[in-house]
């Protein structure tokens, strides 16, 4: 078969089918409830979440008719996904941007060379991502708050009631849902952000600094080489 991105609606009345190929569901707009028969795992699967049905397994399915998914049929799965422990996980919202662009283009006009070149980028991105298993929504909550606006510094107290959670609440369930304190977990941000930034654009770094949250660009530059091994001018476009 080939690899094929596509939009999709679902039914609201329940449906269940299974192919010989994998095949990705990140919704667009609305929901899908989805139940994968070898697990029994069942979800509903909102914006910011993908479900990962492997070939072979039947999967029941309904979503009300306005809403729209982004649908991909592969062949073969990267090895990042063809390791996760649960078949429903969070997207990142570099992919999510991706799918909101594959959305506009696919409704636009028909284009195979330009589908068949987003499908490769598609797959790209794939491969490095980090899935993490479908987030608590209070951890949720502070993932995007901390993705908003990397030049706040905002303390455990404010994100602990930002997820109505104590902040020893909110340690643990973070640490146990991404594998990191908010502590790094926000430097992984700041430090990927600031790499994109100086590769990019003609940002001075002095300004790229300030867009992650480092007034002093002395101390920014510490913690990039510290991150990255390198500094920041061997990242700077040329």
């Amino acid at each position: 078969m080939k690899d094929k991105l596509s939009i999709r609606r679902y039914h609201p009345v329940p449906d269940s089918h299974r192919h010989n190929y994998h095949q990705l569901v990140l919704p667009l707009h609305g929901i899908i409830e989805m139940t994968l028969a070898d697990t029994h795992h069942a979800r509903s699967i909102g914006i910011g979440q993908c479900a990962v049905i492997k070939a072979g397994i039947t999967h029941h399915f309904k979503a009300l008719e306005h809403a729209r998914f982004l649908v991909a049929d592969m062949a073969e799965l990267p090895d990042n996904l063809l390791k996760i422990d649960s078949p429903f996980v969070t997207t990142s919202n570099a992919l999510q941007r991706f799918c909101s662009f594959a959305e506009a283009q696919l409704e636009h006009r028909l284009d195979r060379t330009l589908e068949d070149s987003m499908m490769q980028l598609f797959k790209q991105l794939l491969a490095t991502q980090e899935f993490l298993p479908r987030t608590d929504p209070r951890i949720a909550r502070v993932l995007a708050l901390l993705a908003d606006d990397l030049t706040e510094g905002l303390s455990l107290d404010t994100l602990a009631k930002h997820a109505n959670l104590s902040v020893s609440q909110l340690k643990t369930l973070f640490k146990k849902q991404t594998g990191q304190t908010c502590g790094q977990y926000l430097l992984m941000l700041r430090m990927e952000k600031a790499r994109a930034l100086l590769a990019n654009t003609d940002f001075p770094a002095h300004l790229v600094a300030e867009k992650v949250g480092y007034q002093d660009q002395s101390a920014f530059s510490r913690r990039f080489n510290a991150y990255f091994g390198q500094s920041p001018r061997s990242f700077m476009a040329r």
